[in-house]
């Protein structure tokens, strides 16, 4: 009996040791790789594709988030931030009521959630979330510690890339005691309205949520991505000024989390490749590296329209990112469109380890 006793106490005893030795392992950063990204989910059009990928370059891994499958973001952060769908062009239009039983369709009564970018108004910007990412001009205002200051919103859910309309939720947000997130939301005309309470996970740079599932899986841990491929809310020019519009294949960096990029140009399409080729860790060392949201952007590639020539891949840009453990890795797009050998909505890329 106790030859049994110390048997199994010894066995338990070294599960327990190589567990936390597997856990302590650290994998060595992926070399390099190139991936079709996964934006298809299935027999859409590829400019309207309906995924957005994430894409971990040390890990070698893609992860796909259904567009239209998610309403808002809350934020994990110190601050109390929550973001709305821009890839799917959602808007948000806050209220002067705090009684969520009290707002109904008239209170938006002549508000037009549409982007109309023949028309565009001060209005309809007020209704997005900054298009760079900076979370202090979120469409929804910071959830004040002080209740009275969190007004009801409605939310149009954005129909961008073929998603089906649907109907406006109108909703009240709350700081809770346990350092997270209460959330109110009803139909517009709902007299009724449920809770949930949505907690932060410091491991991540969002959590998200769904008015149909609750709570689902966003993107992926914040030290788990590096790039994201997606249709978003971006700007385009208009006269003098810049306008908001939905650009399909738009590539962001995972800015929140300290990755970086710098953008490489050359005059022609063979002195890019052998830029590309011959781009050491010293000279990425030496950049002056960026974290906007958006420096990759749509700058990779140009769309088939009047007066393009040559839409695919723009040949002659690359890029090198860093990523928050301090990896560099030189990145280029391969194929992008029927036009150059590639698929819309599936585009090849490359990336490699400089070491």
């Amino acid at each position: 009996m106790k030859y049994a006793f110390w048997l199994t106490a010894l066995v338990l005893c070294f599960a327990s040791c190589d567990k936390t030795k597997i856990e302590n392992i650290k994998v060595p950063a992926s070399t390099g790789n190139t991936l079709k990204v996964d934006g298809i989910a299935g027999s859409e059009q590829g400019s309207a594709a309906a995924n957005s990928v994430f894409i971990d370059f040390s890990k070698d891994k893609q992860g796909t988030l259904t567009r239209s499958g998610w309403d808002l973001a809350f934020y994990c952060g110190s601050d109390f931030r929550v973001l709305i769908n821009n890839t799917t062009a959602a808007m948000a239009k806050v209220t002067n009521k705090t009684d969520i039983n009290a707002v109904n369709s008239s209170d938006v009564a002549g508000v037009s959630f549409e982007l109309d970018i023949a028309n565009p108004s001060p209005e309809a910007f007020a209704m997005i979330d900054d298009i760079d990412g900076d979370l202090t001009k979120t469409a929804i205002p910071v959830v004040s510690s002080t209740e009275a200051e969190n007004k009801v919103i409605v939310i149009h859910r954005g129909t961008a890339g073929s998603v089906a309309a649907r109907d406006l939720i109108k909703i009240r947000l709350q700081r809770n005691v346990s350092g997270g997130y209460t959330l109110q939301y009803a139909p517009i005309d709902a007299t009724t309205f449920n809770t949930i309470e949505i907690a932060k996970n410091e491991d991540y740079n969002f959590k998200y949520w769904s008015f149909e599932q609750g709570e689902v899986t966003g993107e992926p841990r914040k030290s788990d991505w590096d790039i994201m491929w997606t249709m978003a809310i971006y700007k385009t020019p208009l006269g003098n000024d810049f306008v908001a519009y939905v650009f399909s294949d738009l590539v962001a960096i995972n800015y929140l989390n300290g990755t970086m990029a710098v953008e490489k140009e050359y005059a022609t399409a063979a002195e890019a490749t052998t830029a590309f080729n011959n781009y050491t860790r010293a000279m990425a060392e030496a950049e002056t590296f960026v974290s906007e949201r958006w420096k990759i952007g749509s700058r990779w590639r140009k769309t088939a329209a009047p007066g393009v020539t040559d839409p695919g891949v723009i040949k002659t840009r690359f890029y090198i990112v860093k990523d928050s453990q301090g990896n560099y890795y030189r990145l280029k797009f391969l194929s992008f469109t029927s036009e150059d050998g590639g698929e819309r909505g599936r585009p090849e890329l490359r990336y490699e380890l400089l070491q």
